[in-house]
């Protein structure tokens, strides 16, 4: 793996002995994966405008995550608010997880087994309350609809219509602590 710097930002190259050339932020951090043959330089350049507007987007976003407060709260207060969530939402769905468990993740917020147990992120103590809400419904209706098809959207979007609005501060937050 090599780092090169492109006007200033620094850029992963991954080489891999595949025919497709993909570029993308991953954190903020530009990465460029590509043909072993194939300079990553002339590539860049030829999208030179995209990622110059795509850093600059991740700027602007790490400035607001910055922003954003954490919630400080004891250890018991997060258990006890995730498992009332869980209880309430396991009946409005009508589901059992087989267990709920904690675990630090690096890029996601939780999880759910095939087995029907749902992990969620230890980070998740320092978030608003409404956004361990929405992961935890986001979890449990893993429960009944195991992808994130039109069923699994109808689902949330009933109980949190203004969903989009959360993914967009979850992602604010993955900035500033995952």
């Amino acid at each position: 793996m090599e780092i090169l710097n492109f006007n200033g930002i620094s850029c992963q190259v991954v080489r891999h002995n595949r025919r497709r050339v993909r570029i993308a932020f991953r954190s903020g951090c530009l990465q460029i994966i590509l043909p072993r043959h194939l300079d990553p330089l002339s590539i860049m350049d030829r999208h030179r405008q995209w990622i110059l507007a795509k850093h600059e987007w991740f700027q602007r976003q790490r400035l607001l995550a910055e922003q954003l407060e954490l919630v400080h709260r004891a250890n018991g207060e997060f258990l006890s608010l995730v498992r009332e969530m869980s209880r309430r939402y396991a009946g409005i769905l009508a589901v059992r997880p087989s267990g709920i468990g904690f675990r630090k993740m690096k890029s996601k917020w939780g999880s759910c087994s095939a087995k029907g147990k749902i992990s969620l992120n230890t980070w998740l103590q320092v978030l608003p309350e409404e956004l361990i809400a929405f992961i935890v419904f986001h979890e449990l209706v893993h429960l009944q609809v195991r992808n994130h098809g039109p069923g699994f959207k109808a689902l949330i979007r009933a109980e949190f219509p203004h969903h989009r609005d959360l993914d967009k501060k979850l992602r604010l937050y993955g900035l500033k602590i995952l």
